[in-house]
């Protein structure tokens, strides 16, 4: 074998790589499971066949209305696991495009009890990003933060897209915001000292439950009954108890014998 012939064949060993197939299953293998949320391995082990947590007959009152739906959150998360552990460009796309479908459906089929709104848009609007579509994606993490300002993902990757859109003001203001209401997240310490913030932290923003007013106790009424007996029953003070008076004695007999009742008169 010539030299010019062991070349040829390392030039296209190296062009020519093997095709990888994309898996378009929706449901998760063991090993994609184990990395899944609880409450989306329970919800799944229907679709898959394994057991159950002891918490999953909880998940339903948990997340609300929409557990019925909840597999296409789970199978959008799956999706995004995927995509990180992807080779190819053609994987990623097909990843990102399913992630983008159930996370859509499941937005459209948003019931007001759902308790993971705001994590929904958040998701969401991380493969937004990753697909390139920067605006969407500052609407659907600027929506998550809206339903719970105490998200940390959001605030960070609010940051980095304004940094990419060379706007660092405005990052260093997204991240301010977040240390108010997660002042102990040191990320957004870090990145807070990164975009030029200087100690001390943002002063952070503290919940105060209002208390109630005092209120005097609210006598009850009294009923005509009692009314009648009260005003017919005089109040007794020191000053007016009834002081007994002692029965006049009744004259028995006569002054020459006291002790003859029934003596007759003289």
């Amino acid at each position: 074998m010539t030299l010019r012939t062991i070349l040829t064949l390392l030039i296209f060993a190296n062009v020519v790589t093997p095709a990888v197939a994309v898996d378009t299953s929706t449901n998760p293998n063991p090993a994609e499971m184990s990395r899944l949320p609880i409450y989306c391995q329970d919800k799944l082990s229907y679709f898959v066949g394994s057991k159950p947590s002891p918490e999953a007959p909880l998940w339903p009152s948990r997340i609300g209305e929409n557990w019925l739906a909840f597999h296409h959150y789970c199978y959008a998360l799956n999706f995004v696991n995927r995509y990180w552990k992807a080779r190819t460009a053609n994987e990623r796309s097909y990843y990102l495009q399913a992630a983008l479908d159930n996370f859509n459906y499941m937005v459209r089929a948003e019931k007001p009890d759902f308790s993971l709104r705001a994590e929904l848009y958040a998701n969401r609007g991380e493969v937004l990003r990753l697909m390139g579509k920067a605006g969407e994606a500052v609407k659907d993490y600027q929506h998550a933060l809206s339903i719970n300002p105490r998200l940390l993902k959001p605030y960070l990757q609010l940051a980095d897209l304004h940094v990419a859109n060379k706007t660092p003001a405005r990052a260093l203001e997204t991240v301010t915001e977040g240390l108010r209401y997660l002042p102990d997240s040191k990320a957004l310490q870090r990145r807070y000292l990164e975009l030029g913030g200087k100690k001390p932290f943002p002063d952070p923003i503290v919940v105060k439950v209002a208390e109630p007013p005092l209120q005097k106790p609210v006598e009850a009424e009294p009923s005509p009954e009692a009314a009648i007996d009260k005003a017919a029953t005089p109040e007794i003070s020191p000053d007016n108890v009834p002081v007994p008076t002692a029965e006049p004695k009744q004259s028995v007999g006569s002054p020459k014998n006291p002790y003859c009742r029934f003596c007759p008169p003289e």
